[in-house]
């Protein structure tokens, strides 16, 4: 009789996957402030600690709002009871590159979220 083989295990569901998209802010005419926003189901304090080894340096909350900022004086804040993050380009920043700058700040999320 042949060998039967085994069923091979399916791995445990994880989370759901989500898709990030970085987006001007429509009343910011100027470039300054971008956002994207996030599951409710992020780990937000696991995320601002995150964001922190990545080099931000962590500003005074607002409320539930957590605020950090770079070197160069760019920010982002985390909102998580709309799960909204927003991006806040420094006004020094020339108009040409505020999305490059925001472009940054969203990759140092991205590689927050993804961090263990």
């Amino acid at each position: 009789m042949p060998a039967m083989s085994a069923t091979p295990a399916l791995p445990e569901p994880g989370p759901a996957p989500f898709r990030l998209a970085l987006t001007r802010e429509v009343t910011c005419i100027r470039s300054l402030a971008w956002r994207t926003d996030l599951p409710a189901a992020i780990d937000w304090p696991r995320l601002g600690a995150a964001l922190e080894a990545a080099g931000l340096v962590r500003r005074p909350p607002v409320g539930a709002m957590q605020r950090f900022a770079s070197a160069r004086g760019d920010e982002l804040a985390l909102i998580p009871t709309t799960g909204r993050v927003q991006f806040r380009v420094h006004y020094t920043v020339p108009e040409h590159e505020r999305r490059f700058a925001a472009e940054r700040l969203f990759q140092l999320l991205f590689h927050a979220l993804r961090r263990p």
